[in-house]
């Protein structure tokens, strides 16, 4: 039976270490803002954006979320992202993603407006590629927490190196940037995805097994390997059948609870790398 980790526990203590981080910064430093942009009413993202707020205000950080409609125009979009990138009280700028299917042919060069100073969450082409290519340890806020959960099941740093990776889901914000830096630790990483062909068969080859697709129970007790880590990034549910898989897996991320929480808490503290 695995060890089923606690994002809540990890994340409480993560923030207390943040907490006490952010006090200690100059006080010009304290004023800056965290600011989430949400397009659209989507009811899980205006949840996740909330969670967001609550743990920001737990550790101190100024925190403003900006909501703008479906119908809100490129141009528009533009230039709020002009306006905050020069706004000297802005500290970090990010997009709840993905944008909705109107807007989804400009959500790149929206996003890409985003100054790099300001891009808290590896959302540009320019941060994006930097994590690709092995040049930053400054990752997505998603990403961090995976490798911080793969460190508490005892897999970190030499550890990777030759460890047999699956990464089910290759999007820019969770699969492209955590397969690469895995790669660049020299572990052996195979990526798929919901639609490819015979997928247990990867997935029970691995040691460690991570799904970031959205595909609610994707994930079934017999795609997994006797042992294995298993790390469900899916959101709002879970990739991963957790009743069935815990009966195979080592360690196990539930949902919610696993991922989600040191997500959030990993964003506060790329916030923080940012403006100090």
């Amino acid at each position: 039976m695995a060890k089923i980790f606690s994002g809540k526990d990890f994340a409480d203590k993560l923030e207390q270490k943040l907490t006490r981080k952010f006090s200690s910064l100059p006080a010009e430093l304290k004023k800056l803002t965290l600011v989430d942009i949400l397009i659209g009413s989507d009811k899980s993202a205006q949840a996740y954006v909330n969670l967001k707020k609550a743990a920001a205000e737990r550790v101190g950080i100024n925190f403003k979320d900006i909501y703008r409609s479906e119908e809100e125009s490129k141009i528009d979009l533009l230039a709020l992202v002009k306006q905050l990138n020069q706004d000297d009280q802005v500290g970090g700028v990010m997009f709840q993603v993905p944008f909705p299917e109107n807007l989804k042919d400009s959500q790149r060069e929206i996003i890409d407006n985003i100054y790099f100073e300001k891009d808290v969450d590896c959302l540009t082409s320019r941060r994006l590629e930097r994590v690709v290519r092995g040049e930053s340890d400054f990752l997505p806020a998603t990403v961090a927490a995976v490798v911080k959960i793969l460190a508490c099941g005892g897999i970190s740093g030499p550890a990777l190196a030759g460890k047999r990776i699956v990464v089910v889901g290759r999007s820019d914000i969770v699969g492209r940037p955590l397969a690469a830096f895995l790669k660049n630790h020299k572990a052996k990483v195979t990526v798929c995805h919901r639609q490819t062909k015979r997928l247990p068969d990867y997935t029970k080859s691995a040691e460690v097994l991570i799904s970031a697709t959205g595909r609610p129970n994707l994930i079934k007790e017999n795609m997994v390997a006797k042992g294995a880590v298993v790390i469900d990034v899916g959101s709002p549910k879970g990739d991963v059948d957790l009743e069935g898989v815990k009966k195979r897996a080592s360690f196990i991320t539930p949902v919610p609870g696993g991922v989600g929480p040191v997500t959030v808490a990993c964003l506060l503290e790329n916030f923080i790398k940012l403006i100090y």
